[in-house]
């Protein structure tokens, strides 16, 4: 019989035993504490100073990766719908074309909104005269309160964004 010594881990060096050491001393205070009391003031400072958190176990926030890559595709495409013509017409006509498309990009909707606006107050005016006084003014708080939440909900996304928060396991 054949005993497998083959080991995959390397030895741990010193230093690292001695940090693990620490740290479990401080989670054994942690334990130890009774119920109903709070741990010491510093306790979760000296425990990220024993074991900081390996890059992987913490969450970043990236909301604005998303946004970011939907634009640079857009404009990607439109670079590439932009020299489709250079095979055929040459660089001026394709720079032509580009910012033709660049223009209606940002041209259209905003012509769409001056076109609409009038209809939108009509609208508007038209739904006022239906309702009473009472319910705008209901309507109108609630509609404030919606965007209160939705601003302290975003304020509250942002701080934690913000800060690195360790990812529980």
């Amino acid at each position: 019989m054949t005993t497998n010594t083959h080991r995959t881990d390397p030895a741990p060096a010193p230093g690292d035993l001695e940090r693990d050491h620490k740290l479990e001393v401080l989670l054994d205070e942690m334990v130890a504490v009774p119920e109903g009391e709070e741990l010491p003031a510093d306790f979760s400072a000296r425990l990220l100073e024993r074991r900081p958190f390996a890059p992987w176990e913490v969450s970043r926030a990236s909301h604005w990766r998303l946004p970011a890559g939907v634009g640079l595709g857009l404009l990607a495409g439109s670079l590439g719908l932009a020299l489709t013509p250079l095979w055929s017409l040459g660089p001026v006509t394709a720079v032509t074309v580009w910012a033709e498309l660049l223009a209606v990009a940002f041209g259209r909707p905003a012509a769409t909104l001056v076109t609409a606006l009038p209809l939108l107050l009509e609208g508007t005016g038209r739904a006022a005269q239906a309702v009473s006084p009472g319910a705008v003014v209901l309507l109108g708080g609630a509609a404030v309160v919606l965007a209160a939440s939705l601003v302290a909900a975003l304020v509250r996304v942002r701080r934690s964004a913000a800060s690195a928060v360790p990812v529980r396991g």
